[in-house]
């Protein structure tokens, strides 16, 4: 009987990871490309694009494709493993292994730590990319708004520009008072006319966002004939509470290189970045997530040691998912709530999923 060294099984183990990895990232990534694809022109189809139309939507929707694959990263490399694991067990290459003296949990270590140094990769290398590049899709698509609205947050405050009806206005909010939204402190607001004539400015301390309007109060108008001081000051916008926290949940544009940096900044202005604060800890806990899906994966096919047909290892890969997404997104709303501390939230389903994945390796070594 001809026996193997570990180097050689390695680098069998990963060549054939590698495969099924490359064939469910090709399937995602076509799923992904073919939906978002959609959506941009859904979106687009009624506006002045420059250019070719549908080569602009395409290029738009490869924009926003890598952030989307490394959200989706813990399914793909769920799914990998389990078809992974699948086609050792159809092509009975379980038996020669374990009679060349290599385990199950040798069998299972290998591909889950390329799958821990590739999470790594992912996190330090590619968000940067990653994250350019939906700032650049949603720089592009803010222009062709319906409302014309323009959100910038810097160290000099929160900036907004609006244009409705036949006049333009520049809002300036030096703090926000609650990371809700809810009150801005420091209000400025110029309003001028389509040809960029000063109208008026409004001033005031502070100004409560209702559903439709801001509610300023004190607030002190000055216009080119008068000056006058009013106890209360009706603004319409469209800016709502709702667009000032979407601003911010699009937490993605940023890499693990700056977020920390982004959120001193922001919490500077008044505002913690929940957002934020669930990116960072996300991307931080991408290694361990995939591991730990590599080492599931082999609870349905290792650990049973039954060739299932295709289908059925399909639906466990979905099963598995859902479960993973429903414990997770549950336990971040939590979070949200302030029953639990929000970082812990965000852990607790990971390190539930690394402790399940440590149970399994174990009990396997004690068979």
């Amino acid at each position: 009987m001809k026996r193997y060294t570990p180097r050689i099984i390695i680098k069998y183990l990963l060549k054939e990871f590698s495969l099924s990895l490359l064939i469910f990232f090709s399937i995602f990534f076509s799923l992904i490309t073919l939906s978002t694809y959609l959506e941009e022109i859904i979106f687009f189809r009624e506006k002045a694009l420059s250019g070719n139309f549908f080569i602009q939507t395409f290029m738009l929707s490869l924009n926003k494709l890598p952030s989307i694959l490394i959200n989706m990263s813990p399914f793909i490399f769920l799914f990998s493993g389990i078809f992974f694991f699948a086609k050792l067990i159809k092509n009975k290459e379980i038996a020669p292994l374990s009679i060349s003296g290599f385990s199950n949990n040798y069998i299972t270590f290998v591909p889950a730590a390329f799958s821990f140094f590739v999470g790594c990769f992912i996190i330090l290398i590619v968000t940067p990319f990653s994250s350019q590049l939906l700032k650049q899709y949603e720089i592009k698509k803010q222009k062709f708004s319906s409302n014309e609205n323009l959100i910038i947050f810097n160290n000099t405050g929160l900036w907004m520009k609006e244009k409705k009806e036949n006049f333009k206005y520049i809002i300036k909010s030096d703090n926000i008072i609650d990371q809700n939204f809810n009150e801005l402190k420091n209000i400025i607001i110029y309003k001028f006319d389509e040809n960029n004539n000063f109208i008026e400015r409004i001033d005031s301390k502070k100004a409560f966002i209702k559903n439709n309007y801001w509610d300023i109060k004190k607030a002190f108008v000055t216009n080119n004939k008068l000056e006058k001081k009013n106890k209360s000051y009706k603004f319409y916008t469209n800016i709502s509470l709702k667009k000032l926290k979407q601003f911010f949940i699009n937490s993605s544009t940023f890499s693990i290189w700056n977020i920390n940096t982004e959120l001193k900044n922001i919490r500077e202005r008044g505002y913690y970045g929940q957002e934020l604060v669930i990116t960072l800890n996300k991307y931080l806990s991408l290694p361990f997530m995939l591991f730990s899906m590599i080492v599931i994966s082999t609870f349905f096919t290792l650990r049973l040691g039954y060739n299932f047909n295709n289908l059925v290892y399909a639906f466990f890969g979905v099963l598995i998912g859902i479960l993973i997404y429903f414990l997770s997104d549950l336990s971040i709303a939590i979070g949200k709530s302030g029953t639990v501390p929000l970082i812990l939230s965000i852990w607790i389903p990971v390190i539930f999923i690394v402790m399940l994945s440590m149970f399994i390796l174990l009990e396997e070594k004690d068979e």
